[in-house]
């Protein structure tokens, strides 16, 4: 995965700082900003600096939550936080959001949501779901704008704040964002015989980013920051997942990736190349009318890239 900061159109979007306690607790005791939120209010500064001292330390990616800062590009300082927690599974997540009151209705929890589910879905996860006060309308309607599908309705379902209160239940998958995507859903099995390699391959070259990596010696997912060991990895580009494994059974040999259209054949052949990556057969019309190129992964697994011709 790449290292945060992400950068979007008016925000950062990064980790959090020692810095950021002051501000963090402002907007965090801020009655209207707490009101459907689950923390009682004033925030202590003690308890803003711890919060943002754990924040800090999380491994993103890992399950449980992990926090991120939205900061304002123009210097005006950090405006609120995206909440994210990641299923011991990693493959759903939980998402959620907090801006502070004087960058409210500016559109800033959009796109720093925006890039934040961009990162999830790069990451291998396959559903993300979230969940407001039935009350809170403004909420309600940001996930709508997000591309959460509602899901449900449950009654008297939450203690918050002194009475029993409703939720609103939202869910969102990769195709439900209203996207093209730029390469078709799959999650093949290629049986690789270096992990190590084969996921540095897949990332420096080939531009994926790693989902999660699994121990066979240790039974576990790995953190961000161990070696990798034998055992399995999921690596994931728009909307591709591979597995990488070292288990015998069932494998493929080859993956073909279909693209809409030539143009994007040739924007990753040129992406590929400028990274380093070896191309077997750069992109050509087929004698059976496809547009494709093809090239060879450490273990001599093909991928296929093709696209109807262009016009």
């Amino acid at each position: 995965m790449d290292e945060l900061p992400v950068v979007t159109e008016r925000l950062i979007v990064r980790r959090f700082e020692d810095g950021d306690v002051p501000a963090f607790g402002a907007y965090r005791s801020d009655p209207e900003v707490a009101r459907y939120q689950s923390w009682d209010v004033p925030v202590s500064p003690s308890d803003a600096g711890r919060l943002v001292a754990e924040f800090a330390a999380a491994d993103e990616g890992a399950p449980g939550w992990f926090q991120y800062a939205v900061e304002l590009r123009d210097g005006g300082g950090l405006a609120g936080d995206v909440g994210v927690c990641v299923d011991p599974n990693r493959m759903q997540a939980e998402l959620g959001f907090t801006i502070a009151r004087e960058h409210q209705r500016r559109g800033y929890a959009t796109e720093a949501a925006q890039a934040v589910l961009d990162r999830l879905f790069g990451m291998g996860i396959r559903r993300v779901s979230a969940e407001c006060d039935a009350r809170n309308k403004a909420s309600a309607r940001l996930l709508d704008r997000l591309g959460f599908r509602p899901e449900g309705h449950r009654r008297r379902h939450t203690w918050l704040k002194g009475e029993w209160t409703d939720d609103l239940l939202f869910g969102l998958l990769p195709e439900d964002r209203g996207h093209s995507a730029e390469l078709f859903a799959c999650r093949p099995n290629l049986l690789v015989r270096d992990l190590a390699e084969s996921v540095a391959f897949y990332v420096d070259l080939l531009g994926f980013r790693v989902g999660w990596r699994w121990s066979d010696r240790q039974g576990r997912f790995l953190d961000a920051d161990e070696p990798t060991e034998a055992g399995t990895a999921l690596v994931a580009r728009d909307q591709v997942q591979i597995m990488l494994t070292q288990v015998a059974g069932s494998h493929t040999t080859r993956l073909h990736l279909d693209v809409p259209a030539a143009d994007r054949v040739d924007r990753l052949f040129l992406e590929w190349s400028g990274r380093g990556a070896e191309i077997a057969e750069p992109p050509f019309v087929r004698p059976w009318g496809m547009y494709e190129m093809r090239l060879l992964d450490p273990d001599g697994n093909v991928l296929r890239v093709s696209s109807p011709p262009a016009h």
